[in-house]
Parts: C-alpha cells; structure tokens; sequence
C-alpha cells in the first residue's frame, strides 16, 4: 500500500511538473511622448441617465508654451435636452506637465472648472494644484464665481505626485510597469486633503461583465477620489485597443448624472497636402 501511495505521489508530482502553465497575456506596448502628441484629439459621444450621445467628450495631449512641457484636457459639455437638464453644464480638467529625465512626465499645475448656467445665471467653480517640485510642496486654491478662497499648502511627500491627466498618460507610456491584464498599479497623487493613491487594475482577458466594453484588447479598472468627478465613490473603467487607444470609458457614479459612458468616434488623421 505505501509502495502504491509513493508511485501515486511521484506521479502527480511529474505531472505537475510537465503540465503547461497558463500563458500570461503579452502587455500592450508602451507608448511615447511623440506619439501621444502626434495623436488627433479624440471626441467622445457621452451617454447618462436613459439618453444616448446628449453630451460631448473630448480629450487631447499636445505641447506646452514652454520647452519640454506638455498640456493635456478633458473636457465634457451637455447639449441639447441634457443641457437643459443640467444647465448647460461643462466640466474641464487641464494639466501641465514636464518631462523628466527617467522618462515619465511630471504635474506642474493641474486645474478643474465646472460651469452651469449662461449669461448672468452662469456660475463657476475652480480648483487649482501647483506642484513646487524644488519646495517640495503642492500649493491648493479653490474659486467660486470668481472669489478665490485661502491658499493652502501641503509637503509634497517623498514620491512625486500625479494628477488625475498625468497618471493617465503615465500610465499609456508605461511608467508604472507593463501594461498587461491583472496587474495593479499603485500611482501617488494628491488631493485637497493632501497626499492619496489612484490604484489601477488591469481586469483578465476573456467576455466582459458589461458588455459596453470588448473582450480583447485591455479593460482597467481605477479608484481615485471622488471629489475629482464629483462621483459618489464610483469606479473609472477604461478601455484601451491594441494601439494604446481608449476608445471606450465609463465613469460610474457621477453626482446627478448617474453612470457617464463615453464612446469615441472615428478619429480623422489630418494629412499634409503635396
């Protein structure tokens, strides 16, 4: 009996041991900062609450006034019925950031503005990050039609943070490691409470839960604060095309809109004329 129990055991043990191990996905290939300023600006079709494409999205990476600097934006306005809705509503997210000498770029002001309303019922809000990397220190001041409230300024920490535009683009440059799918990034931020994590989860090839998003190319999953979209705690999922590009994205939880999913429309490639 333990003679056959032997046999039986070094049996599995061969047989774990030539048994095929489950292929690990390739990563999607890391991007560079000519490319990302070479890509069109990408327009998002923007669905929420029961109406499809009653809002517009779009994004851009291009360079900065000065050398070696890059700005980015996101912006989204309501049109149509969702424009009533919403007052006219119109959220912007600008980035400015620099490229540093180990290749990922770095935040130096990173600004949001949402308006509501039009002509002498237009109202404002603002929030405003200066990132001070020889202080080391992240400067904050929020604004309200105008008046500006008290600055406050916080010790940036050891790790230099990302705002929300900086991360994304790390992230599609490779910054924070290969882009493939379950893995989980960590990326150090900031926000009016001081230092916090974006922590990025790349999901596991295969049919998708939503069905809104393929099942091929890389589905990623992130956490960042709310106060960023005004979401009440949702997940960010984007998804990105074999190409790096993301074509899809949902914003889960946004306050008074519900889930905000954005699908881009084809991108025209500008050419030069011979």
């Amino acid at each position: 009996m333990k003679r056959q129990l032997m046999i039986l055991g070094c049996a599995l043990l061969l047989l774990v041991a030539v048994s095929p191990r489950p292929a690990v996905a390739d990563p999607l290939r890391a991007l560079t900062v000519q490319e990302l300023v070479a890509e069109p600006e990408t327009v998002y079709d923007i669905a929420f609450l029961w109406f499809d494409n009653l809002a517009e999205g779009r994004a851009s990476f291009g360079v900065g006034e000065r050398p070696g600097t890059y700005r980015a934006t996101l912006e989204a306005k309501t049109l149509g019925v969702a424009a009533w809705l919403t007052q006219d509503r119109i959220q912007r997210y600008t980035s400015l950031m620099e490229l540093g000498a180990d290749g990922r770029l770095n935040s130096l002001i990173h600004e949001s503005l949402i308006i509501k309303g039009s002509k002498k019922k237009r109202r404002e809000k603002s929030k405003r990050y200066t990132f001070d990397e020889q202080k080391r220190e992240v400067r904050y001041q929020a604004t309200a039609d105008g008046s500006a409230g008290p600055e406050q300024i916080f010790p940036m920490g050891p790790e230099t943070p990302n705002d929300i535009l900086t991360a994304f683009y790390n992230f599609r440059l490779g910054a924070f490691g290969p882009l493939r799918p379950g893995a989980r990034y960590t990326i150090p931020t900031f926000n009016r409470k001081g230092k916090g994590v974006i922590v990025v989860e790349t999901l596991p090839d295969g049919p998708r839960t939503n069905p809104f998003f393929p099942s091929n190319g890389l589905l990623c999953r992130a956490i960042v604060d709310p106060e960023i979209f005004d979401t009440g705690g949702g997940a960010i999922f984007f998804w990105f095309d074999r190409s790096v590009h993301p074509p899809r994205g949902i914003v889960e939880q946004v306050i008074g809109l519900g889930d905000v999913k954005g699908s881009a429309r084809p991108q025209v490639v500008k050419t030069q004329p011979n």
